[in-house]
């Protein structure tokens, strides 16, 4: 692992999972936000003070937004914590580490995905009318970034490691090659002279 690049995965991972304590989800209705979460809060657990509004066709309260909202812990947001967690802790691990952190960054990445199409059910989905709407703040999307990122980098890490190095043209396998009969360098098939030493080739050096 190159010296400059060893801190850069764990570092992406770190910043992921600072970025759970920045705004992730907020709830509107009508067009005004009435509550806003942070990704810890989200693994926690919170409540959503009760939701002063009106309804639309008698004016009167409706009873079902007078009143404070539990927010349970969201596993999908675990998970992806957890994971960032993971990767900060794998990235420091001299062998396997690319690996691993590659996985824990897709794995991330994913959950905080599949989170998209599960939180607000349980805030939203007994109401009387469907008024209020789920939006996802800049915290969500930085860890969302900042997981991805994780993934490439550790990916491409992966790629280059296990792409055989060429230090020189003495590396690269010839057919039929011909090697000199004074300094044994290998010469391409044909080759009149050593490209090395500039000896004559002979027949005696085919193989």
């Amino acid at each position: 692992m190159n010296e400059s690049n060893k801190f850069v995965s764990p570092s992406l991972f770190l910043l992921a999972a600072l970025c759970f304590f920045l705004p992730f989800v907020s709830f509107t209705c009508q067009g005004q936000k009435i509550a806003t979460i942070s990704g810890m809060e989200l693994i926690t657990g919170t409540k959503i003070e009760k939701f002063e509004m009106q309804k639309f066709d008698t004016g009167q309260t409706n009873p079902d937004l007078d009143k404070q909202r539990d927010v349970n812990s969201e596993p999908l947001a675990v998970a992806a914590f957890i994971f960032a967690l993971i990767g900060i802790v794998v990235s420091l691990i001299p062998r396997y580490s690319r690996m691993l952190s590659l996985i824990a960054g897709a794995l991330g990445a994913l959950m905080l995905l599949f989170l998209r199409s599960s939180i607000g059910g349980e805030v939203t989905g007994d109401f009387e009318f469907k008024i209020i709407e789920v939006s996802y703040e800049w915290g969500y999307y930085l860890s969302l970034i900042l997981l991805i990122a994780a993934f490439a980098v550790n990916l491409y890490q992966v790629i280059t490691e296990n792409r055989p190095a060429i230090t020189s043209i003495d590396d690269l396998p010839i057919s039929n090659a011909v090697y000199c009969p004074s300094c044994g360098a290998q010469n391409e098939a044909g080759s009149i002279f050593c490209s090395k030493c500039g000896h004559t080739l002979t027949p005696q050096g085919n193989l």
